[in-house]
């Protein structure tokens, strides 16, 4: 079996230095919040608050710090997160395309099925002398370059 997803445990220097400026926003946003003890941090931190926030914070400038001077030294801030968010989407990826066919796709069959729609005539027609459809005539070429 191939693999679907990837972790790029060797990234290159440019992926790493757009990882650092990136990871100063994610950080400081996470940084905010915990501060403010909204979203995942509403539970309230207690006196912990300072601590987890100024974790954030500290990430987030050594990372960028990283970035500007040397990417290289990204590397395990970014492994690290890589292999934390890699079950979340393998669970999440499998999870909404589980609730896209079973909660969309398999009700429109169904619908269609009971209502004996067949958009693709698939259906068997015994007295057909032939399953051949005429392609449509063709248009003129001014045509192709108005689209929409």
């Amino acid at each position: 079996m191939s693999k679907m997803i990837e972790i790029d445990f060797r990234p290159d220097e440019a992926t790493l230095r757009q990882f650092g400026f990136i990871a100063v926003a994610g950080f400081g946003f996470l940084a905010t919040i915990a501060w403010l003890e909204w979203l995942i941090f509403a539970f309230g931190l207690g006196p912990a608050r300072p601590i987890v926030a100024g974790t954030f914070v500290g990430l987030g400038v050594l990372s960028l710090g990283f970035s500007l001077v040397y990417p290289k030294a990204n590397r395990p801030i970014y492994v690290g997160l890589a292999v934390a968010a890699f079950p979340i989407g393998f669970v999440l990826s499998y999870v909404i395309m589980g609730v896209l066919f079973f909660g969309l796709f398999a009700p429109v069959g169904l619908f269609f099925r009971l209502t004996g729609r067949d958009a693709m005539h698939r259906s068997f027609e015994p007295e057909a002398e032939s399953y051949f459809v005429p392609a449509r005539a063709a248009r003129e070429r001014e045509s192709y370059f108005k689209q929409f």
